[in-house]
Formats: C-alpha cells, sequence, structure tokens
C-alpha cells in the first residue's frame, strides 16, 4: 500500500532440491490500481433483471453514479477502451484458465461467470451520453410510477408499500441530494419534491403507528436498529421537513438515553450510524466514545486493511458485512477526515473483499462504490496508478498504461530461482493487487504442502465397528491398512477471510474406492456444498464459506493391494486463484488380508 516496499517470494520455488521437478512456467499478474476494476461493478446495478422498487431505484442511483463518476474522471474511457482492447473485460471466473486446477466448465459456476461478462459488455453503454441521458429518464419514470397514493413504495408492484423499501429510497436519495446539490436535477425529469414529500408522510406515518407503544411506555430498548435507520434516514431531510410528532418525540427520547446507553448494548449497525446521529444532534461526546469503541476493537491486518471481527454477515440488511463496512468508513471519513491512514485500511479491506469474492446484490454494490468513491485520499488520480515492480531481477512495464495491469508468462523448462521474488513499490493512494504462480511437474509424494490465505491437510482414518458403535483408528505401521478396510478422509481447512467461488480437489490413491458415487448438494457443518466423485479424485464446490475453519469427511473403501500414491488435496479460490493452497504427497498401503 501507499509509502510501502514490499517483497514477496514463493518459498518451495526458491528452495526447490529435487532432481525429479519438471518446470512448466511462472507467471505474474498484478494491477497497481485496482480502485477502476472496481468501478467496472457498476453495470451489476443495473443488471438485476428484478422489478423491485429498490432495484429500479439502484438502476437510476447507478446510472448517476457513473455520470459522475465518468465526468470527474474521463481517464476512465481511456481504461474502458485499453481493457477492451486487450481482450481483459472477463468475468474474474472466466479469467486465468491456465492457472485454475480446472476449467470453468467443469464448476457449477458456468452462470454466474455469464452474468458477469454480460456486466462486462454493458460498459460501453456508461460512456455513450445519449444512452445514458434515456436511461436516466426512463428509471426516474420507472419509479415515479412504483409510488403508491399513500406515499410509499412496494416492495414489488401490487404489494402494500413496504416500509423498509420505502425507508431504504428515502434515505439513498437524501446521500444523493447532499452529494450533487443541486445538480441532482440534471438526473429527474420531474421535480422529486413531491415524490420525497409524500414518501416522507408516509414513513412518519409508519412510524406514529408502530412506536405508540414503546413510546408511550418509555422502554429502554427505544435505542435499536429500527430507530436509528430511521432517525438517520429522516436526518438527511431534516432541514426542509422537520420531525413532528411520535418522530420528534422518538429523536428527544434517543438523545436522552444514548447519554447512559452501555457501549455493548450496541449493535455494529448502531455503533456507525448513532456515532454520524450524535455528531449531528450537538453530543459530540457520545459520537466520540462511539468511534473510539470501534477504532479500539477493529483488527489491523497486513493483508486485508482495517476490519471488524464483530461485524459479521447475518440475514437482513443490518447485518451485512460489507454495508455496515462501508457504514463506518462514512462515519470516520465524516467525522475523522484526518485519520487519512485508518480510513484509507478501511478502503483496503473493501477492495479485498472484492478480490475474492463477487459483492452479490445491487444494494451492497451500490453502497460499497459510493462510499469508496467519497472517502479519504483520491485512488484516481495518475499518482494512485504507479508503481515499480521487479520481478527476476527485472522491471516490468504494466500491460495497461491506465491501470498498470501487469500479467506476465515464462514458459520454460528450467527452473529459474530467481522468478520466486517479486519486489512492488508503490508510492500513491492505494493499493497493489496481484498474485505470483509456479506451475511444475512433480512426483506426488514429493510434493511439498503449500499455503496462502487459506490452509488445508488431509488424515487417513480406519473406520471401525465397536460395541459403542463406529470409530475412527488412526493408521500407523502396527494398524495398516488392509484390503476390505472402510476409510474416512478427513480434510481440516482454514480461510482468513470470507470467500466464495471455492474449489476442492481431492485425488485419491488407485487402490481406493469410493462409497459416494453420486454427485449432488450437500449441507454439513454449516456450510453448503457440491459434492462430485471423479475417477481419480473427489471434488468439492463451495458458493459461499465464511472466515473459519472447516472439517469435510467422507469414506472410501480400500479394494485393492499395493503402495499407491494417495496425490495431494487442493483447495483454489475460483474467483482469485492466487488464493489457494495444497497438501503434501502422500503414500498409501494397503495389504491383502
Amino acid at each position: 500500500k501507499e509509502g510501502e516496499t514490499k517483497t514477496f517470494e514463493l518459498e518451495n520455488l526458491k528452495n526447490a532440491t529435487s532432481t525429479t521437478i519438471s518446470n512448466v512456467s511462472n507467471t505474474l499478474e498484478l494491477t497497481t490500481n485496482p480502485i477502476w476494476e472496481i468501478m467496472f461493478a457498476l453495470p451489476s446495478l443495473k443488471n438485476d433483471q428484478n422489478n423491485s422498487a429498490d432495484v429500479v431505484f439502484n438502476k437510476w442511483f447507478a446510472d448517476v453514479l457513473a455520470s459522475e463518476i465518468i465526468k470527474a474522471n474521463p481517464k476512465l474511457k481511456t481504461v474502458f477502451e485499453e481493457y477492451q482492447n486487450k481482450g481483459l473485460l472477463n468475468s474474474n471466473l472466466e479469467k486465468n484458465q491456465e492457472l485454475k486446477q480446472l476449467l470453468l466448465e467443469e464448476t457449477p459456476w458456468v452462470l454466474e461467470s455469464k452474468n458477469e461478462e454480460e456486466q462486462m459488455s454493458k460498459l460501453a453503454l456508461l460512456f455513450d451520453v445519449n444512452s445514458m441521458k434515456n436511461s436516466i429518464q426512463q428509471d426516474w419514470e420507472d419509479l415515479e410510477k412504483l409510488q403508491n397514493p399513500n406515499g410509499g413504495f412496494s416492495w414489488y408492484k401490487g404489494y402494500p408499500s413496504s416500509y423498509s423499501t420505502s425507508l431504504y429510497i428515502l434515505k439513498n436519495l437524501g446521500k444523493i441530494n447532499v452529494w450533487l446539490k443541486d445538480k441532482v436535477k440534471d438526473y429527474q425529469n420531474s421535480e422529486q419534491n413531491e415524490m420525497v414529500s409524500n414518501l416522507i408522510k408516509y414513513v412518519d406515518n409508519e412510524i406514529e403507528k408502530y412506536t405508540s407503544t414503546s413510546l408511550s411506555a418509555g422502554k429502554d430498548n427505544v435505542i435499536n436498529n429500527w430507530t436509528l435507520d430511521y432517525l438517520d434516514t429522516r436526518n438527511y431531510w431534516e432541514k426542509q421537513y422537520p420531525l413532528k410528532g411520535k418522530g420528534a418525540t422518538l429523536k428527544s427520547l434517543v438523545k436522552q438515553k444514548v447519554k447512559t446507553m452501555k457501549i455493548t448494548d450496541f449493535t455494529f449497525f448502531g455503533l456507525h450510524r448513532a456515532a454520524l446521529l450524535m455528531n449531528d444532534y450537538g453530543l459530540k461526546e457520545v459520537s466520540d466514545k462511539l468511534l473510539n469503541y470501534l477504532k479500539e476493537t477493529s483488527v489491523d491486518s497486513k493483508t486485508q486493511g482495517v476490519y471488524w471481527k464483530q461485524n459479521l454477515d447475518n440475514w437482513g440488511w443490518f447485518s451485512s458485512k460489507v454495508v455496515n463496512h462501508a457504514g463506518a468508513l462514512e462515519a470516520f471519513n465524516k467525522l475523522k477526515p484526518n485519520d487519512q491512514k485508518f480510513i484509507e485500511d478501511l478502503k483496503i479491506w473493501l477492495i479485498t473483499q472484492k478480490e475474492v469474492n463477487s459483492w452479490g446484490n445491487s444494494r451492497g454494490t451500490s453502497e460499497v462504490i459510493f462510499t469508496i468513491l467519497n472517502s479519504g485520499k483520491s485512488w484516481t488520480t495518475a499518482e494512485s496508478d504507479k508503481a515499480t515492480i521487479v520481478w527476476g531481477g527485472k522491471e516490468l512495464q504494466a500491460q495497461t498504461q491506465a491501470t498498470g495491469y501487469v500479467k506476465s508468462t515464462v514458459k520454460s523448462d528450467v527452473l529459474d530461482k530467481n522468478l520466486a521474488t517479486v519486489t512492488v513499490t508503490k508510492p500513491g493512494a492505494g493499493i497493489v493487487q496481484g498474485g505470483l504462480f509456479w506451475q511444475y511437474y512433480e512426483d506426488l509424494d514429493k510434493i511439498k504442502s503449500s499455503e496462502n490465505y487459506l490452509s488445508i491437510t488431509k488424515e487417513l482414518y480406519r473406520k471401525i465397528k465397536t460395541v459403542n458403535g463406529e470409530e475412527l483408528q488412526k493408521i500407523t505401521p502396527e494398524t495398516p491398512l488392509k484390503v476390505g478396510d472402510k476409510v474416512t478422509v478427513r480434510m481440516i481447512l482454514n480461510t482468513d477471510r470470507p470467500m466464495e467461488f471455492i474449489h476442492i480437489k481431492d485425488m485419491r490413491a488407485a487402490g481406493f474406492e469410493p462409497l459416494d458415487v453420486l454427485s449432488g448438494y450437500q449441507w454439513k457443518n454449516n456450510l453448503g456444498y457440491y459434492q462430485s466423485t471423479k475417477d481419480a479424485s473427489t471434488n468439492f464446490y463451495i458458493e459461499q464459506m465464511p472466515k473459519g475453519k472447516y472439517v469435510f469427511e467422507y469414506d472410501y473403501v480400500a479394494n485393492a493391494s499395493g503402495i499407491f500414491s494417495n496425490g495431494i488435496t487442493t483447495i483454489q479460490n475460483y474467483y482469485a486463484p492466487q488464493m489457494n493452497a495444497h497438501t503434501k504427497g502422500d503414500v498409501v498401503e494397503i495389504k491383502s488380508n
């Protein structure tokens, strides 16, 4: 990251001494400024085929955001043209097929890749002024048509008005108005005042209905996610549309009770929303206390930036990890703008999440892009694109001048240990992202274990019957495997961050026969995955894997005697193939009865 020089090494290549290794290739791929690729996620907001009111709003939001970004950064068009001309506008699932352990067509994620491919192809529309103007007008008209007579918006047309959908639209319309001020009119083919006024009436009426009991009873739980979300939304519009009735009472109660509320009683969502609100309500001491707590409980990772362990994905909008992180970033950027290093490290975490995951739904993507581009130092300057890359003793030049994208491959049967080392210097704002790959042939039993943000180990046990039921027995020289034995494979994997599109390939010795031969979806240990058995391996496809430790077990039978190579087990993030690990090679002996 900014101001750093770092050297990365592939230890197994650097320390390779085996005489049976056959080198295939070495590849370095990186970009000196991933912010431009982050912007390529903009069409995903328009690619959502749902016709719910929040999705229609996000389509308008995407066009407005794209138009403003392109106005402020005309260089983005150059970036797009460079990527298009060099054939780089592929889905991350489609890229680097030669570095992955199986082809995309062999995975269950072909459809996801096609969706991302379509998204990339729609980038060209962002630079067509007439197309954008028509799209913006159409999106706004569509949104107006979805507003109900009572002022609210339904989740889907024909449904009753939805409070959460209405509040979401009101809040983000408020954000855009604060950002663009009078310029917002350029993106609306009719005045927004009537829409906003009716929307606020609906939202305030819902508060009148649903807070009567708790307010009259003076309950202590008045400061909750629901309350803070409402007050946070109304805060954007309060000067123009002052709070009245129960809304005003709610604000007074919150200001009163927040002074004595335990900080541990706040949810993560509540911490960053309350910090912003209390600052605007004149309670700066409370706001500072909340922000200090957030900073004290954060985790500073060398590779992922700053994040929070307590910020977990769960059901509901208040528990979206990416959106909550963006909310905390917004709070620090607004209230502690001089804490530049912390703010930049918060942005880095969001960027690294995009490296190993797709950001998912349009709500999450819109929040993240908006917050990254409006926080901290600008990552869109020419200075932010600069970096020096030295690999194998030679300085590399960027394949694309606009983003500093580099991909260099050396194909040779001669092993070159100099290619085990890459040194990167980053003078400007932002980060450098990428991966270093070594492909080679080696006798399976001589392969050493390797890990990179992921780790995996594999153990074999004999499954025996006892009076207490089936038990696992460790295989030792004193208790060797015999033909007919039932064997349990136990794989233990760890990931230091949440990931998507994970592929595990477990190679199988020729003397083993799998018991689970039918492919299918399974749910075990709070993890869903697709299991597929092939001639020489068992494969697992995991679409979503939270950070943590996981244990996989499955069985096979020893059906032939002899000494066999049991191969290795490999785990790889298909979205970012540089995130991979494998076990060491192993040999098994199966004796005849």
